[in-house]
This record gives structure tokens, C-alpha cells and sequence, in this order.
């Protein structure tokens, strides 16, 4: 008995809870169930690329290391054919991944003052340095020609944001959303010419722990902690490829 007492107690604790941020939710509700909101956010983990091999590419950070299969193509040849094949021969470094971030566009309707329906898109842009190698390690682009790789990555996402506690200009929540996302690389640079380009698309989901939201009867500026990532859909060959941990937006409420 004592514990359905507690059991008893802590649903009406939460009941009444529910219906305080319901109350107090009250004010945004009324003030417009729409609002519109543009943002940025941050690129916390860079990415988990396995690309297709390309003459050797190695993976990020690892130091080239891909020179092997050509010397293994080489036994058995005449050392003219050799010398020729390892000249010809070209395999790529992959230097460090940089990105300034997400930017990303949302809408929001006010389904009740305590639930409401967003689509979001987001859109992540890195790029990646590579310097290329032939057979004997020689350096083939100085660096004012090194070639780049930018990595484009597109999200649309349906989510539901949850509001649990509402004052005057301060608004709580958490979210939650899963949607789809596409990848495309775009090579840039002298010895990029036989780079094949790479295209996939796999699932996105995105947790926000928490969500602060201040603002008046239409502006606001929100921010959030949380987990943004994507998997294609072969997650085997390609694994993770897009990240967000902390964003901000300015948003209009109508």
C-alpha cells in the first residue's frame, strides 16, 4: 500500500505539473501558433568517412600508408614497366576536416500550448585538404595546388517539441526528430580530375536534451543541447557523416 501511495502521489505531483506548464503555455499559444526560426549550429564531430579506395586513399588522419599495393603490382615486372607504373601510379593524404558549422531553417505549428509539429532542413558543408603522391612518394601538387574535397550534407527533418515549463519570456523544452538526410562530395583541384564523385542518403535523428526559448509576444532567440546525427543507409561502408551538439536560432512567432 505505501507503495502505490508514492506511485499515487508522484502522478498527481506530475499531473499537476502538466497542468501548470499548460497554463502558463497559455501566452505563447495565444500569441501565435506559427512561428518561423533560422539558425546555426555547431559541427562537434567532424565526420567518419570511408570512402571507396582511390590508387590507395588512405583514411583520415592516418598518414599515407597506401603505397603497398603498388609495389605489390610491380613483382614480376621489367624495371622500365615498374619505374613507369610507379611514376603513374598516384595515391592521396587526407589532411584534417574543417567546417563552420550548421545552418539550418524551421517551422513550428502550436498543435496545443504544450505540443507542437516542426520541419526543419539543415544544411552541414566541410572540406577536407589532400595532397597526392605517386609510387615513389613523391609529392605531385605543391601547395598552392593542393586539392580539396567539400563534403555537402542536407537534412530534412519532421519533429515534435514537447514544452514543459512556460513563464512570462522564458520557455523550456525538448524535441525530438527524425528525418532524411543526403551526402554529396565535390572535389576541387588539379589532381582531382579522375576523383569519382560520392552520393548517398541514410536517416537523421536529432534529440534536443534541453531547449531555452526567450523572447517576447513575436521575437525570440532560442538555444539547444542536444544530439544531431545521420548514418547512411549503408552504415557498414559510410558510418557517420553529419553532427550538431549546441545551436542557436532567431525566430518570429504570428
Amino acid at each position: 500500500m505505501k507503495i502505490l501511495h508514492k506511485y499515487l502521489i508522484l502522478f498527481t505531483f506530475l499531473g499537476f505539473s502538466l497542468s501548470l506548464a499548460a497554463q502558463s503555455a497559455d501566452n505563447n499559444f495565444l500569441h501565435g501558433r506559427h512561428s518561423l526560426r533560422v539558425g546555426w549550429g555547431d559541427a562537434f564531430l567532424a565526420s567518419n568517412y570511408n570512402f571507396e579506395p582511390l590508387y590507395g586513399m588512405t583514411l583520415l588522419p592516418v598518414y599515407p600508408q597506401s603505397i603497398q599495393p603498388a609495389l605489390d603490382a610491380i613483382v614480376g615486372m621489367p624495371a622500365y614497366e615498374a619505374d613507369a607504373f610507379l611514376r603513374e601510379y598516384r595515391f592521396v593524404e587526407l589532411g584534417e576536416m574543417t567546417s563552420i558549422g550548421h545552418f539550418f531553417l524551421s517551422y513550428h505549428y502550436q498543435l496545443t500550448p504544450l505540443i507542437s509539429l516542426g520541419l526543419e532542413v539543415d544544411y552541414l558543408q566541410m572540406k577536407m585538404g589532400m595532397k597526392w603522391y605517386n609510387g615513389y612518394h613523391t609529392l605531385l601538387s605543391p601547395n598552392k595546388e593542393r586539392g580539396y574535397e567539400y563534403l555537402h550534407h542536407l537534412t530534412l527533418m519532421p519533429s515534435l517539441r514537447i514544452t514543459y515549463y512556460s513563464q512570462r519570456v522564458l520557455t523550456l523544452y525538448s524535441a525530438l526528430g527524425v528525418g532524411y538526410a543526403c551526402y554529396a562530395d565535390s572535389p576541387v583541384g588539379k589532381w582531382q580530375t579522375d576523383r569519382q564523385r560520392n552520393t548517398n542518403h541514410g536517416l537523421a535523428l536529432n534529440i534536443t536534451a534541453l531547449g531555452i526559448n526567450i523572447g517576447g509576444k513575436h521575437w525570440f532567440a532560442e538555444a539547444e543541447l542536444g544530439s544531431f546525427q545521420s548514418w547512411a543507409f549503408n552504415a557498414a561502408d559510410n558510418g557517420l557523416y553529419g553532427s550538431r551538439i549546441l545551436s542557436v536560432a532567431l525566430g518570429y512567432r504570428f
